[in-house]
């Protein structure tokens, strides 16, 4: 041993003949722990990431499914369910899925010669149903007697006797205020290929939530970005150097 106290063959830094192993470990450890950190931060970035794709997406894709398209209401013959200037959001639905009770946009022609027009009205009878009512009765629906809460002023017609029996594939239809209506009382029944879209009260809420689920879906989708480029500037940065004499500790 030579007099400084180092092996034969040159003296040793008294420095790193003090550099306590505990300390390189401790460091070390540091070092592994920013990177697993940092590891997580990218994961998290990268989950986030896909769940806001795939709520943007999906809420894009049921807003389609949902097919809804808004329209004015321009008369009063729907009142009082519905008021001149009044929004409206539709719901696209197939010929074959509308039901009695129904509120249908459908376009046809009143009479023979007039023009093709949109309207608005009340389903009351699908094929092979007879509908009926005369004077102030309410109207007959296969012999028992329609209820309809929905009516203007409780008025149940307003217009001349009907008895009819609806053809296959189409539909009766009238007007909430039967006193201000031009309706299947003087048109006849309408076929259901005229329909266009329906009123159904969950479309706006259902709107709504589609609504508020994308914007949770672009929201995530900016934070997983934001997290993502800050792992990746602290992975490319790396963990701190050794200190020198870590580095050459014996």
């Amino acid at each position: 041993m030579s007099a400084t106290g180092g092996r034969a063959g040159g003296p040793v830094c008294p420095l790193h003949s003090r550099a306590p192993a505990r300390t390189v470990r401790a460091f070390e450890a540091g070092a592994g722990a920013d990177v697993r950190r940092w590891g997580r931060l990218g994961r998290a970035a990268l989950i986030l990431g896909i769940v806001g794709v795939l709520l943007v997406v999906g809420a894009f894709g049921y807003a389609m499914v949902l097919g809804p398209q808004s329209v004015a209401i321009r008369s009063g013959d729907m009142e009082p369910t519905y008021r001149p200037g009044q929004a409206l959001v539709l719901t696209a639905v197939e010929p074959g899925k509308v039901r009695r009770g129904d509120v249908v946009v459908f376009r046809s022609s009143p009479a023979p010669g007039e023009p093709v027009s949109s309207h608005l009205k009340r389903v009351i009878a699908l094929g092979g149903d007879r509908v009926s009512q005369c004077g102030g009765r309410p109207v007959q629906l296969n012999g028992a007697p329609l209820a309809e809460p929905y009516l203007e002023g409780g008025e149940v017609n307003g217009f001349r006797c009907f008895d009819t029996t609806v053809p296959d594939g189409q539909m009766f239809v009238m007007g909430d205020h039967r006193a201000n209506s031009l309706d299947s009382r003087a048109w006849g029944a309408v076929p259901l290929d005229t329909v266009e879209a329906r009123d159904v009260p969950s479309t706006v809420r259902a709107l709504v939530a589609v609504g508020a689920t994308g914007v949770l879906g672009v929201l995530l989708v900016v934070v997983s970005a934001i997290l993502g480029v800050i792992a990746a500037r602290r992975r490319r940065t790396g963990p701190a150097a050794y200190p020198q004499w870590a580095a050459t500790a014996p």
